[in-house]
């Protein structure tokens, strides 16, 4: 998981619930944006927010494969829908990740990716497991099934075409942790860039 900052929320949201309250007397929520220009606009501030890389599991999405996430539940919280500071994006994983997390929340047991401490609470391993010995971190892992097989092999991937195994890893050691932990010029971030980072400085 990679720690998320948050930037002002985008005028696209702004006048829209400015026009809905105008027109309405009443406070929008997310399911009124019935404007797929509005929707499609609001989801790209959001992608290059993240750069383009799922809240949670750090895969690479587009706007073709993530849905906006409601951190607080849509249906626990339906006043905090259109929050800003509610709004992420996450993959389309059907078994992990903010579909599996539906409805579940939890204050105290949830780490969220705009906890700046996040980064922190987990560790990566070299068979692609996400682990932690910070018990709330583990129950986020398990929750979101952040170690669902195809996740756990993509990341193994990811850590083993990192040039961590290489002969010459010592030497370009900084070259790859800079590569994961900067944008491109597309400002992209390579995908599971925080496993990758961990691994390349623990083992």
């Amino acid at each position: 998981m990679r720690y998320i900052i948050k930037t002002k929320e985008p005028p696209v949201l702004l006048n829209f619930k400015s026009k809905y309250k105008k027109k309405y007397n009443s406070n929008a929520v997310f399911k009124d944006i019935t404007y797929d220009d509005v929707k499609e606009e609001l989801k790209l501030i959001l992608l290059e927010e993240q750069y383009h890389i799922c809240c949670y599991c750090m895969r690479r999405i587009k706007k073709h494969n993530s849905h906006v996430e409601h951190i607080r539940p849509q249906a626990k919280f339906p006043k905090e829908t259109l929050d800003y500071n509610n709004l992420l994006v996450s993959c389309n994983g059907s078994d992990n990740c903010g579909h599996r997390k539906g409805v579940w929340y939890n204050e105290k047991e949830f780490i969220s990716p705009l906890n700046s401490d996040c980064e922190n609470k987990f560790t990566y391993n070299i068979t692609g497991e996400m682990n932690s010995s910070d018990k709330n971190a583990t129950i986020t892992i398990a929750k979101l099934n952040l170690n669902s097989y195809l996740l756990t092999q993509a990341r193994k991937a990811a850590i083993y075409s990192s040039g961590l195994f290489d002969n010459d890893f010592e030497q370009k050691k900084h070259e790859i942790v800079a590569y994961n932990s900067n944008p491109n010029t597309n400002n992209e971030l390579p995908p599971f860039c925080m496993a990758v980072v961990y691994c390349v400085t623990n083992y």
